[in-house]
């Protein structure tokens, strides 16, 4: 492998779960193959306006995009 693509990162996904911790926030913890725990968060200012389906997209993408970095650093290793 050259480099790390978003198709392999979704392929190293095992679990995806998502917990609300109060009116306005939104946790979502993604689970890899090796068992590690990527975790997102998002909140929203005003309760009224909550969205749940909008605070678990941004949480998802948050904890995703966390994956990246820890990823890439696994391949630079592997080139050594």
């Amino acid at each position: 492998m050259n480099k790390i693509t978003k198709e392999f990162l979704e392929s190293e996904i095992v679990d995806v779960s998502y917990t609300r911790l109060s009116k306005t926030l939104t946790h979502c913890a993604i689970t890899v193959k090796c068992g590690f725990v990527f975790t997102g968060e998002s909140a929203c200012v005003d309760e009224s306006t909550f969205d749940e389906q909008i605070g678990r997209q941004i949480a998802y993408d948050n904890a995703f995009n966390s994956m990246w970095q820890p990823y890439g650093f696994w391949l630079a290793k592997t080139k050594e």
